[in-house]
Protein backbone atom coordinates (compact mmCIF):
# COMPACT_ATOMS: atom_id res chain seq x y z
CA UNK A 1 0.00 0.00 0.00
CA UNK A 2 1.19 3.28 -0.63
CA UNK A 3 0.05 6.30 1.65
CA UNK A 4 -0.10 9.80 1.14
CA UNK A 5 -1.00 11.71 4.17
CA UNK A 6 -1.39 15.61 4.06
CA UNK A 7 -2.02 18.45 6.00
CA UNK A 8 -1.85 22.16 5.71
CA UNK A 9 -0.09 23.44 9.09
CA UNK A 10 2.43 25.57 9.50
CA UNK A 11 2.97 25.07 13.20
CA UNK A 12 3.40 21.60 15.56
CA UNK A 13 0.99 21.04 17.81
CA UNK A 14 -1.26 18.45 18.71
CA UNK A 15 -3.45 17.83 15.30
CA UNK A 16 0.18 17.36 13.58
CA UNK A 17 1.39 14.80 16.45
CA UNK A 18 -1.33 12.50 15.66
CA UNK A 19 -0.84 12.75 11.73
CA UNK A 20 2.76 12.02 12.00
CA UNK A 21 2.28 9.27 14.78
CA UNK A 22 0.16 7.66 12.36
CA UNK A 23 1.96 7.78 9.75
CA UNK A 24 5.52 6.67 11.51
CA UNK A 25 3.28 3.68 12.51
CA UNK A 26 2.25 2.44 9.52
CA UNK A 27 5.55 3.16 7.62
CA UNK A 28 6.85 0.49 10.88
CA UNK A 29 4.18 -2.27 9.86
CA UNK A 30 5.54 -2.17 5.85
CA UNK A 31 3.37 0.40 4.15
CA UNK A 32 5.01 3.26 2.18
CA UNK A 33 4.07 6.73 3.58
CA UNK A 34 4.15 9.71 1.77
CA UNK A 35 4.04 13.18 3.88
CA UNK A 36 3.15 16.71 2.29
CA UNK A 37 2.68 20.07 4.35
CA UNK A 38 4.25 23.56 4.31
CA UNK A 39 8.13 23.61 4.71
CA UNK A 40 8.36 26.41 7.03
CA UNK A 41 10.27 26.86 10.53
CA UNK A 42 7.16 25.47 12.58
CA UNK A 43 7.22 22.40 10.90
CA UNK A 44 11.06 21.82 10.64
CA UNK A 45 10.71 18.96 14.02
CA UNK A 46 8.05 17.03 11.29
CA UNK A 47 10.57 17.16 8.53
CA UNK A 48 12.96 15.72 10.63
CA UNK A 49 10.96 13.14 12.64
CA UNK A 50 9.51 12.01 9.09
CA UNK A 51 13.23 12.09 7.59
CA UNK A 52 14.17 9.28 10.53
CA UNK A 53 11.58 7.71 9.95
CA UNK A 54 11.84 6.59 6.39
CA UNK A 55 8.58 8.75 5.47
CA UNK A 56 8.90 10.40 2.61
CA UNK A 57 8.19 14.31 2.72
CA UNK A 58 6.77 16.24 0.30
CA UNK A 59 6.61 20.41 0.65
CA UNK A 60 3.03 21.07 -0.29
CA UNK A 61 0.76 24.12 0.97
CA UNK A 62 -2.74 23.72 0.39
CA UNK A 63 -4.62 27.26 0.07
CA UNK A 64 -7.50 28.41 0.08
CA UNK A 65 -10.70 26.30 1.43
CA UNK A 66 -14.24 25.57 -0.89
CA UNK A 67 -13.58 26.04 -4.15
CA UNK A 68 -13.71 30.22 -3.04
CA UNK A 69 -9.88 31.15 -3.81
CA UNK A 70 -8.62 34.37 -3.96
CA UNK A 71 -8.45 36.05 -7.75
CA UNK A 72 -4.66 36.48 -7.69
CA UNK A 73 -4.10 33.14 -6.62
CA UNK A 74 -1.17 31.36 -9.48
CA UNK A 75 -2.36 28.00 -8.76
CA UNK A 76 -5.46 26.75 -7.43
CA UNK A 77 -6.18 24.39 -4.61
CA UNK A 78 -7.35 21.49 -6.43
CA UNK A 79 -4.38 21.78 -8.92
CA UNK A 80 -1.81 21.59 -6.45
CA UNK A 81 -3.88 18.74 -5.15
CA UNK A 82 -3.48 17.23 -8.95
CA UNK A 83 0.06 17.95 -9.29
CA UNK A 84 0.98 16.04 -6.21
CA UNK A 85 -1.29 12.92 -6.61
CA UNK A 86 0.18 13.25 -10.02
CA UNK A 87 3.64 13.09 -8.36
CA UNK A 88 3.30 10.22 -5.69
CA UNK A 89 0.61 8.34 -7.33
CA UNK A 90 -0.53 7.16 -4.25
CA UNK A 91 -3.13 3.84 -3.55
CA UNK A 92 -4.82 6.02 -1.07
CA UNK A 93 -4.94 9.43 0.67
CA UNK A 94 -5.32 10.21 4.15
CA UNK A 95 -5.91 14.21 4.73
CA UNK A 96 -5.80 15.70 8.60
CA UNK A 97 -8.59 18.43 8.23
CA UNK A 98 -7.81 21.34 11.32
CA UNK A 99 -12.20 22.71 10.24
CA UNK A 100 -14.10 21.14 7.97
CA UNK A 101 -13.63 23.63 5.62
CA UNK A 102 -10.50 22.62 4.57
CA UNK A 103 -11.95 19.47 2.90
CA UNK A 104 -13.06 20.69 -0.05
CA UNK A 105 -9.93 20.45 -2.58
CA UNK A 106 -9.26 16.89 -0.95
CA UNK A 107 -12.15 15.54 -1.25
CA UNK A 108 -13.15 16.91 -4.88
CA UNK A 109 -9.36 16.02 -6.71
CA UNK A 110 -9.55 13.01 -5.16
CA UNK A 111 -13.07 12.12 -6.03
CA UNK A 112 -13.07 13.48 -9.53
CA UNK A 113 -10.17 10.62 -10.11
CA UNK A 114 -11.77 8.08 -7.86
CA UNK A 115 -8.48 8.10 -5.42
CA UNK A 116 -9.90 6.57 -2.36
CA UNK A 117 -9.77 9.02 0.82
CA UNK A 118 -9.56 8.51 4.43
CA UNK A 119 -10.72 12.55 6.01
CA UNK A 120 -10.18 12.80 9.55
CA UNK A 121 -11.21 16.02 11.12
CA UNK A 122 -9.17 17.16 14.13
CA UNK A 123 -11.48 19.50 15.43
CA UNK A 124 -14.71 20.33 14.41
CA UNK A 125 -16.44 21.24 17.69
CA UNK A 126 -19.38 23.16 16.49
CA UNK A 127 -21.70 23.44 13.69
CA UNK A 128 -20.28 25.50 10.39
CA UNK A 129 -22.67 26.83 8.25
CA UNK A 130 -21.97 26.18 4.54
CA UNK A 131 -23.35 27.11 1.06
CA UNK A 132 -25.51 24.80 -0.79
CA UNK A 133 -23.53 24.67 -3.73
CA UNK A 134 -20.34 23.34 -1.82
CA UNK A 135 -22.72 20.78 0.43
CA UNK A 136 -24.06 19.52 -2.83
CA UNK A 137 -20.76 18.86 -4.29
CA UNK A 138 -18.79 17.42 -1.29
CA UNK A 139 -22.28 15.19 -0.79
CA UNK A 140 -21.16 13.96 -4.44
CA UNK A 141 -17.62 13.24 -3.56
CA UNK A 142 -18.34 11.27 -0.85
CA UNK A 143 -20.17 8.82 -2.93
CA UNK A 144 -16.90 7.43 -4.33
CA UNK A 145 -14.37 5.67 -1.93
CA UNK A 146 -14.43 7.73 0.73
CA UNK A 147 -14.56 7.91 4.87
CA UNK A 148 -14.77 11.04 6.72
CA UNK A 149 -14.01 10.47 10.20
CA UNK A 150 -14.50 12.85 13.72
CA UNK A 151 -11.97 11.97 16.62
CA UNK A 152 -14.70 12.11 18.95
CA UNK A 153 -18.43 11.44 18.69
CA UNK A 154 -19.21 15.43 19.84
CA UNK A 155 -17.55 16.20 16.92
CA UNK A 156 -19.00 13.23 14.47
CA UNK A 157 -22.46 14.81 15.51
CA UNK A 158 -21.14 18.05 14.48
CA UNK A 159 -20.20 17.16 11.47
CA UNK A 160 -23.41 15.61 10.83
CA UNK A 161 -25.11 18.60 11.25
CA UNK A 162 -22.68 20.93 9.12
CA UNK A 163 -22.53 18.21 6.08
CA UNK A 164 -26.14 16.91 6.55
CA UNK A 165 -25.01 13.29 6.37
CA UNK A 166 -26.64 10.27 7.45
CA UNK A 167 -26.47 9.60 11.36
CA UNK A 168 -23.32 6.90 11.28
CA UNK A 169 -22.05 8.35 8.41
CA UNK A 170 -19.53 10.08 10.02
CA UNK A 171 -17.08 7.25 11.60
CA UNK A 172 -14.76 8.33 14.64
CA UNK A 173 -11.45 7.61 15.34
CA UNK A 174 -9.96 8.58 18.84
CA UNK A 175 -6.54 9.61 19.01
CA UNK A 176 -3.65 7.44 20.76
CA UNK A 177 -0.73 8.26 22.77
CA UNK A 178 2.78 6.49 22.88
CA UNK A 179 2.76 4.59 25.99
CA UNK A 180 6.10 2.86 26.84
CA UNK A 181 5.15 -0.42 28.84
CA UNK A 182 8.62 0.20 30.75
CA UNK A 183 7.81 3.51 31.64
CA UNK A 184 6.52 3.52 35.41
CA UNK A 185 5.33 6.28 37.78
CA UNK A 186 9.01 7.55 39.94
CA UNK A 187 9.11 6.68 43.23
CA UNK A 188 8.51 8.63 46.31
CA UNK A 189 12.39 9.97 46.63
CA UNK A 190 12.89 10.65 42.86
CA UNK A 191 9.37 12.52 43.13
CA UNK A 192 10.70 14.67 45.62
CA UNK A 193 14.19 15.37 44.13
CA UNK A 194 12.71 16.56 40.71
CA UNK A 195 10.10 18.42 42.85
CA UNK A 196 12.48 20.75 44.68
CA UNK A 197 14.63 21.16 41.03
CA UNK A 198 11.75 22.47 39.22
CA UNK A 199 10.29 25.22 41.67
CA UNK A 200 14.51 26.24 42.70
CA UNK A 201 14.51 26.34 39.00
CA UNK A 202 11.24 28.35 38.26
CA UNK A 203 12.22 30.74 41.76
CA UNK A 204 9.26 29.25 43.07
CA UNK A 205 8.98 28.41 46.91
CA UNK A 206 10.13 24.29 47.54
CA UNK A 207 6.69 23.65 49.46
CA UNK A 208 4.72 25.27 46.55
CA UNK A 209 1.71 22.95 45.32
CA UNK A 210 1.90 23.36 41.49
CA UNK A 211 -1.10 23.96 38.93
CA UNK A 212 0.35 23.39 35.67
CA UNK A 213 -1.64 23.77 32.55
CA UNK A 214 -0.49 22.93 28.80
CA UNK A 215 -2.09 24.70 25.85
CA UNK A 216 -1.58 27.35 23.28
CA UNK A 217 -1.45 30.96 24.49
CA UNK A 218 -5.38 31.73 22.84
CA UNK A 219 -8.38 32.46 23.87
CA UNK A 220 -9.83 29.65 22.82
CA UNK A 221 -7.69 27.56 25.41
CA UNK A 222 -9.02 29.19 28.23
CA UNK A 223 -6.00 30.99 30.34
CA UNK A 224 -7.94 34.31 31.26
CA UNK A 225 -10.95 32.28 32.88
CA UNK A 226 -8.13 30.67 34.96
CA UNK A 227 -6.59 34.22 35.59
CA UNK A 228 -10.11 35.80 36.92
CA UNK A 229 -10.41 32.69 39.57
CA UNK A 230 -6.70 32.46 40.79
CA UNK A 231 -7.15 35.42 42.91
CA UNK A 232 -9.65 33.31 45.02
CA UNK A 233 -7.77 30.57 44.95
CA UNK A 234 -4.92 32.09 46.40
CA UNK A 235 -6.75 34.11 49.13
CA UNK A 236 -7.55 30.26 50.40
CA UNK A 237 -4.46 28.52 49.21
CA UNK A 238 -1.61 31.06 49.11
CA UNK A 239 1.09 27.79 48.50
CA UNK A 240 -0.45 27.64 45.07
CA UNK A 241 2.04 28.56 42.09
CA UNK A 242 0.82 28.35 38.55
CA UNK A 243 3.24 26.94 35.57
CA UNK A 244 1.93 27.77 31.85
CA UNK A 245 3.85 25.82 29.09
CA UNK A 246 2.91 26.94 25.71
CA UNK A 247 3.54 29.92 23.50
CA UNK A 248 0.42 31.93 21.33
CA UNK A 249 -0.74 35.45 20.47
CA UNK A 250 -2.01 36.08 23.65
CA UNK A 251 1.03 35.59 25.30
CA UNK A 252 1.83 39.35 26.40
CA UNK A 253 -1.78 40.12 26.71
CA UNK A 254 -2.18 37.47 29.56
CA UNK A 255 1.44 38.26 31.13
CA UNK A 256 0.13 41.81 31.31
CA UNK A 257 -2.99 40.57 33.09
CA UNK A 258 -0.87 38.70 35.51
CA UNK A 259 1.04 41.72 36.32
CA UNK A 260 -2.18 43.75 36.93
CA UNK A 261 -3.53 41.05 39.10
CA UNK A 262 -0.24 41.28 41.09
CA UNK A 263 0.07 37.40 40.25
CA UNK A 264 3.50 37.53 39.21
CA UNK A 265 5.04 35.37 42.32
CA UNK A 266 2.06 32.87 41.86
CA UNK A 267 1.65 32.66 38.07
CA UNK A 268 4.90 31.51 35.48
CA UNK A 269 4.28 31.90 31.49
CA UNK A 270 6.86 29.35 30.33
CA UNK A 271 6.59 29.55 26.70
CA UNK A 272 7.52 26.23 24.64
CA UNK A 273 8.98 23.70 26.49
CA UNK A 274 10.44 20.40 25.59
CA UNK A 275 10.61 19.17 29.07
CA UNK A 276 6.76 18.85 29.62
CA UNK A 277 6.92 15.14 30.90
CA UNK A 278 9.24 16.52 33.59
CA UNK A 279 7.58 19.26 34.17
CA UNK A 280 4.10 17.15 34.94
CA UNK A 281 5.55 14.69 37.23
CA UNK A 282 7.09 17.87 39.37
CA UNK A 283 3.12 19.44 39.30
CA UNK A 284 0.32 18.71 41.47
CA UNK A 285 -2.48 18.92 39.32
CA UNK A 286 -3.29 19.83 35.59
CA UNK A 287 -5.81 22.16 34.91
CA UNK A 288 -7.71 22.33 31.61
CA UNK A 289 -9.78 25.02 31.08
CA UNK A 290 -10.22 24.48 27.60
CA UNK A 291 -13.44 26.05 25.55
CA UNK A 292 -13.01 24.28 22.22
CA UNK A 293 -11.15 20.85 21.23
CA UNK A 294 -11.94 18.26 18.79
CA UNK A 295 -11.20 14.95 21.05
CA UNK A 296 -9.72 14.50 24.58
CA UNK A 297 -7.04 16.71 24.54
CA UNK A 298 -3.65 15.65 23.76
CA UNK A 299 -1.93 17.55 27.03
CA UNK A 300 -4.94 15.98 29.26
CA UNK A 301 -3.75 12.59 28.05
CA UNK A 302 -0.29 12.80 28.59
CA UNK A 303 -1.20 14.01 32.59
CA UNK A 304 -3.11 11.07 32.67
CA UNK A 305 0.10 8.83 31.39
CA UNK A 306 2.23 10.15 34.09
CA UNK A 307 -0.71 10.21 36.57
CA UNK A 308 -1.09 13.84 37.56
CA UNK A 309 -4.38 14.27 39.23
CA UNK A 310 -6.57 16.31 36.63
CA UNK A 311 -9.32 19.65 36.74
CA UNK A 312 -10.54 19.91 33.16
CA UNK A 313 -13.17 21.48 30.96
CA UNK A 314 -16.18 19.24 29.36
CA UNK A 315 -15.18 20.98 25.69
CA UNK A 316 -15.18 18.62 22.95
CA UNK A 317 -14.54 14.86 23.56
CA UNK A 318 -12.52 15.57 26.57
CA UNK A 319 -15.53 13.79 28.69
CA UNK A 320 -16.11 10.40 26.45
CA UNK A 321 -12.21 9.84 27.95
CA UNK A 322 -12.17 11.41 31.17
CA UNK A 323 -15.49 10.88 33.18
CA UNK A 324 -15.97 13.32 35.98
CA UNK A 325 -15.55 11.71 39.33
CA UNK A 326 -13.56 8.84 38.13
CA UNK A 327 -10.78 9.77 36.48
CA UNK A 328 -10.99 13.63 36.93
CA UNK A 329 -12.61 16.43 37.96
CA UNK A 330 -14.65 18.20 35.24
CA UNK A 331 -16.60 21.68 34.54
CA UNK A 332 -18.73 22.99 32.11
CA UNK A 333 -16.83 25.14 29.17
CA UNK A 334 -16.07 28.75 30.54
CA UNK A 335 -18.23 28.25 34.01
CA UNK A 336 -15.23 29.74 35.94
CA UNK A 337 -17.68 29.18 38.96
CA UNK A 338 -17.34 25.80 38.59
CA UNK A 339 -14.17 25.50 37.92
CA UNK A 340 -13.29 27.46 41.66
CA UNK A 341 -15.47 25.22 43.20
CA UNK A 342 -13.65 21.88 41.26
CA UNK A 343 -10.13 23.31 41.68
CA UNK A 344 -10.99 23.78 45.55
CA UNK A 345 -11.94 20.43 45.74
CA UNK A 346 -8.90 19.29 44.18
CA UNK A 347 -6.84 21.14 46.19
CA UNK A 348 -8.57 20.21 50.01
CA UNK A 349 -8.38 16.97 49.03
CA UNK A 350 -5.23 15.51 47.98
CA UNK A 351 -5.83 11.60 48.43
CA UNK A 352 -9.05 11.33 46.34
CA UNK A 353 -7.21 13.55 43.51
CA UNK A 354 -4.57 10.91 43.62
CA UNK A 355 -6.90 7.84 43.55
CA UNK A 356 -8.76 9.33 40.32
CA UNK A 357 -5.03 9.93 38.75
CA UNK A 358 -4.23 6.13 39.15
CA UNK A 359 -7.75 5.51 37.87
CA UNK A 360 -6.99 7.65 34.70
CA UNK A 361 -3.31 5.65 34.23
CA UNK A 362 -5.25 2.62 33.89
CA UNK A 363 -8.11 4.17 31.79
CA UNK A 364 -5.45 5.66 28.96
CA UNK A 365 -3.94 2.31 27.90
CA UNK A 366 -7.45 2.00 26.09
CA UNK A 367 -6.16 4.87 23.89
CA UNK A 368 -2.70 3.57 22.66
CA UNK A 369 -1.00 4.82 19.66
CA UNK A 370 -0.58 1.10 18.98
CA UNK A 371 -4.17 0.84 18.95
CA UNK A 372 -4.69 3.97 16.70
CA UNK A 373 -2.48 2.71 14.12
CA UNK A 374 -4.45 -0.71 13.88
CA UNK A 375 -7.36 1.48 13.67
CA UNK A 376 -6.02 3.65 10.61
CA UNK A 377 -4.72 0.52 8.97
CA UNK A 378 -7.93 -1.20 9.13
CA UNK A 379 -9.94 1.80 7.08
CA UNK A 380 -6.97 2.83 5.36
CA UNK A 381 -7.22 -1.00 4.13
CA UNK A 382 -10.51 -1.52 3.65
CA UNK A 383 -10.65 2.31 1.29
CA UNK A 384 -8.24 0.57 -0.72
CA UNK A 385 -10.66 -2.58 -1.21
CA UNK A 386 -13.50 -0.40 -2.37
CA UNK A 387 -11.25 1.95 -4.95
CA UNK A 388 -9.62 -1.33 -6.53
CA UNK A 389 -13.63 -2.80 -7.33
CA UNK A 390 -15.04 0.68 -8.62
CA UNK A 391 -16.17 0.79 -12.02
CA UNK A 392 -14.88 2.95 -14.76
CA UNK A 393 -11.92 4.25 -12.09
CA UNK A 394 -10.09 7.00 -13.64
CA UNK A 395 -6.50 6.54 -13.94
CA UNK A 396 -4.40 9.42 -13.69
CA UNK A 397 -2.37 10.22 -16.85
CA UNK A 398 1.59 11.49 -16.83
CA UNK A 399 0.85 14.88 -18.39
CA UNK A 400 4.91 15.07 -17.92
CA UNK A 401 7.28 13.05 -16.25
CA UNK A 402 6.96 13.01 -11.91
CA UNK A 403 10.27 14.86 -11.86
CA UNK A 404 9.29 17.97 -14.00
CA UNK A 405 6.33 18.41 -11.61
CA UNK A 406 8.87 18.85 -8.49
CA UNK A 407 12.01 20.46 -8.46
CA UNK A 408 14.66 19.00 -7.34
CA UNK A 409 17.66 21.69 -5.25
CA UNK A 410 20.54 21.29 -2.89
CA UNK A 411 20.82 22.19 0.49
CA UNK A 412 23.61 23.59 2.09
CA UNK A 413 24.38 20.23 3.83
CA UNK A 414 23.96 17.73 1.00
CA UNK A 415 20.55 16.48 1.17
CA UNK A 416 18.21 17.10 -1.69
CA UNK A 417 15.16 19.29 -1.12
CA UNK A 418 11.64 18.99 -3.56
CA UNK A 419 9.91 21.81 -4.49
CA UNK A 420 7.05 22.28 -6.57
CA UNK A 421 8.35 23.63 -10.24
CA UNK A 422 6.32 26.22 -12.41
CA UNK A 423 3.13 25.16 -14.18
CA UNK A 424 4.26 26.13 -17.81
CA UNK A 425 3.18 23.40 -19.89
CA UNK A 426 1.65 21.25 -17.50
CA UNK A 427 -1.85 23.73 -17.96
CA UNK A 428 -1.82 22.57 -21.40
CA UNK A 429 -1.80 18.81 -20.79
CA UNK A 430 -4.65 16.26 -21.30
CA UNK A 431 -3.99 15.36 -17.17
CA UNK A 432 -5.68 19.02 -16.47
CA UNK A 433 -8.59 18.84 -18.77
CA UNK A 434 -11.54 17.75 -16.70
CA UNK A 435 -10.20 19.32 -13.59
CA UNK A 436 -10.22 22.37 -15.13
CA UNK A 437 -13.15 22.79 -16.31
CA UNK A 438 -14.95 21.29 -13.43
CA UNK A 439 -12.88 24.24 -11.13
CA UNK A 440 -14.08 26.83 -13.99
CA UNK A 441 -17.54 25.95 -13.54
CA UNK A 442 -16.99 26.63 -9.52
CA UNK A 443 -15.10 29.68 -9.90
CA UNK A 444 -17.66 31.54 -12.41
CA UNK A 445 -20.28 30.53 -10.07
CA UNK A 446 -18.16 32.10 -6.96
CA UNK A 447 -18.00 35.23 -9.19
CA UNK A 448 -21.59 35.25 -9.58
CA UNK A 449 -22.44 34.66 -6.30
CA UNK A 450 -20.34 37.40 -5.06
CA UNK A 451 -22.12 39.65 -7.82
CA UNK A 452 -25.80 38.82 -6.52
CA UNK A 453 -24.55 39.88 -3.30
CA UNK A 454 -23.03 43.49 -4.23
CA UNK A 455 -26.23 44.12 -6.37
CA UNK A 456 -28.33 42.91 -3.68
CA UNK A 457 -27.03 45.38 -1.33
CA UNK A 458 -27.02 48.06 -3.67
CA UNK A 459 -30.45 47.98 -4.11
CA UNK A 460 -31.02 47.52 -0.31
CA UNK A 461 -29.08 50.86 -0.32
CA UNK A 462 -31.31 52.50 -3.03
CA UNK A 463 -34.78 51.75 -1.31
CA UNK A 464 -36.30 53.88 0.87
Amino acid sequence: MKLLTICNSTIRYGSENHMLRVACGLARQGVEVHAAFPRVDGTASMVRDCEAAQVSYWPFDLTGQFGSYPKDATVSPCLQMLLLLNAVRPDVVQFTAAWPTYVWAPAWTCALYNIPLLAVFQCASEVVYLPWLDLKQLAWARRGPQRWMAVSQQNALALQQTFGTRTGEIGILYNGIEIDPATNVPGEAETEALRREVRLELGMPAGARLLMTTARLVPEKGHADLLQIMPRIIDEFPDVGCIWAGDGKERHALETQVERLGLQQHVRVLGYRADIARLLRASDLFVFPSHIEGGCSAAIREAMLHQVPIVCSAAGGITEVVHDGSHALVFPVKDTDAMLAQLSDALRYPAKMRALAERARKRIEEFSSERMVDDYLAVLRELCLAGGKMAGSRELRHAEPAEMLWERSCRADGSVELQPAGLTGTLQSELLVDLLAAEQKQYIKFLEEQEEQIARLNRMQESP
